[in-house]
Parts: structure tokens; C-alpha cells; sequence
């Protein structure tokens, strides 16, 4: 359901009235509104769409270049390696926006340069200079035996990237800036964001995005060997609370999730790959064809094909 920007401003100031026990949810804080109207009567609905997943997966022979962020918070050194990388779309087929807002006041709600206040909900990345929201979904690699391998991207910017049903597109997207952290030492500012998903968009993760896959010959972990394998993606997956970690939303089973949803049954999305022994110049899998491309920030600017 579409508000009216009368009735959007006051859904927003009625939901920053409740608190997080009454919601089930983080209370948002107010954020700015860059285009078009809200809609927060209802819940979201989050999946995955499995058909892209299994269209876009490809196996590379890579050069993970030094100036590459995602070797950083992987703890790898500059080289090659072996990677599966893929696309990964999450529509929202709910009723009603995910709305997250402007992570600088997640991170910072008092605004004076410090996260000791933050409510947890982000990471501050100082190597691109961006927030991950953490927790919105989980990538897994299991094996003919049932072994799991989790993939390592840690974080992740929620906006409207595109329609989800091109043939009936919604009227508006909302949330399309990931915002930005001050940097005192450099003389920049904080850029304010809007993060969420609006009903009927969803957010994409293309393959070629820092971090968006698998290192198949990890030093640092088990090598994964040629063979058949189930590449699985979870969105805002179930997770156990740590001491001082925040539990936004529980499920029917107890656990916590990034935010309320309508249905958690459906938040998983998988593809059969084939691991080659050797992929060739151009990679193998249906997202091949083509010479490996350096990574791209995941930012507002990020592409979706």
C-alpha cells in the first residue's frame, strides 16, 4: 500500500514512538527521504532470486589486486586465486518497505564522531569508507557430503537497485544512498544514506562487487576441490545473539533477525554449480564468457548487469 506523504510522516513518527520490545524491531531513526514516498503500513517480505543465482555463477583464475578492499577483510595477501563469484537479487514481495535509514546515526545516533553509541546494526569499513549492515545474508557452499563453507563478505549497503517485476514496476523507488562515515583526517564530511528496500525493488549484489564470492583456494582454510556443489544464499538469515549483540526481530523459533518479516520460510534461494579443474581465461559457468573484471565498491553506484 502507497501513503500519501501526509500519511508516510505519520507512519514514521508512529513508528519512532515504539520502542524495539513493542516492534519486535530496531526503532528506526528518522532519515532522509531522497525521492518519492514510503510505505511502512504492512511488513516486508524478503527472498532470493534463485534463477539469477543459478545463471550468474562463474569459477575464475583472479588477480586480487592490493588496492582491492575485499583482500583486506578476507585477510589475504595480493595474487591470484581461484573464485566463485555471483549475483545475488533480494526482492521485497512483502507489503511494506524495509526501512533502515541513515546508517551515520545507527553508527553515531549523538553525532559526535564516536561509535561507542552505536546500536550495532553496522560496521564501520575504513578501507572504502562505508558502513555494512550486518547479518543481511549469509552465502554457503555445501558439498556432496553436507560440509558448509561459509563465504566471507561481512557487509552489505541495502538499497533499491532495480524493479523486481519489470512487467508491472512499482510507482517509485525510496532508498538509494549507503551514506558515508566522516573523515576528520581527510577533511570530509559525512554523507548522509537512506538505506532500505522498497516494495516491489530489490537489492542486487553483482558478481563483479568486492567480495562477491568465494575463495575456492583460501590459505587461510580448507580447499575446496573440483566437484558438484549447492551454492545456498540466506537473507536476513536466523542468528543467535552474542552478549551485547542486538536481536532487531524473532522469528516463531526464537531466533533473531535484521528485521521483521511477514515470512521467514522463504529467505533462501540455490543453485547446482560445478566446480572445474580448470576454468580457462574466460571462466567457467553461465556468468563466463568473458575476461575477469576488477572489483567495484559496493556503493549506490553499483551496477546491476
Amino acid at each position: 500500500m502507497r501513503f500519501t506523504p501526509l500519511a508516510a510522516l505519520v507512519s514514521v513518527l508512529a513508528v519512532a514512538t515504539c520502542t524495539p520490545v513493542e516492534r519486535g524491531a530496531v526503532a528506526p531513526p528518522s532519515g532522509p527521504a531522497f525521492a518519492h514516498v514510503q510505505d511502512l503500513d504492512g511488513t516486508p517480505d524478503m527472498i532470493v532470486d534463485a534463477k539469477t543465482l543459478a545463471t550468474s555463477w562463474v569459477v575464475y583464475d583472479q588477480e586480487l589486486k592490493e588496492s582491492f578492499c575485499s583482500i583486506e577483510e578476507a585477510n589475504l595477501a595480493p595474487g591470484k586465486y581461484r573464485l566463485l563469484r555471483f549475483t545475488v537479487v533480494t526482492p521485497n514481495i512483502g507489503d511494506a518497505d524495509i526501512y533502515i535509514g541513515d546508517p551515520n546515526r545507527h553508527w553515531d545516533p549523538n553525532g559526535d564522531g564516536d561509535g561507542s553509541d552505536s546500536d550495532g546494526l553496522f560496521e564501520n569499513n575504513a578501507c572504502h569508507r562505508h558502513y555494512h549492515f550486518r547479518n543481511y545474508a549469509l552465502y554457503q557452499l555445501i558439498d556432496s557430503t553436507g560440509k558448509i563453507t561459509k563465504a566471507r563478505k561481512n557487509g552489505f549497503c541495502m538499497i533499491d537497485v532495480k524493479p523486481y517485476n519489470e512487467d508491472a514496476p512499482p510507482k517509485s523507488w525510496v532508498y538509494r544512498a549507503c551514506g558515508r562515515p566522516a573523515r576528520p583526517d581527510l577533511g570530509l564530511p559525512e554523507v548522509p544514506g537512506n538505506q532500505g528496500i522498497s516494495v516491489g525493488y530489490a537489492d542486487e549484489y553483482y558478481k563483479w562487487l568486492g567480495g562477491q564470492y568465494f575463495v575456492l583456494n583460501d590459505p587461510n582454510a580448507p580447499l575446496i576441490p573440483p566437484g558438484r556443489y549447492t551454492l545456498r544464499i540466506w537473507v536476513n538469515p536466523p542468528f543467535t545473539a552474542k552478549k551485547n549483540e542486538p536481536c532487531p526481530a524473532k522469528d516463531p523459533q526464537g531466533f533473531c533477525h535484521m528485521f521483521t518479516e511477514s515470512n521467514y520460510d522463504n529467505n533462501i534461494g540455490e543453485a547446482v554449480i560445478d566446480i572445474p579443474d580448470h576454468p580457462g581465461k574466460k571462466g567457467y559457468g553461465p556468468g563466463g564468457g568473458q575476461d575477469p573484471v576488477d572489483e567495484i565498491v559496493d556503493d549506490e553506484n553499483r551496477p546491476d548487469k
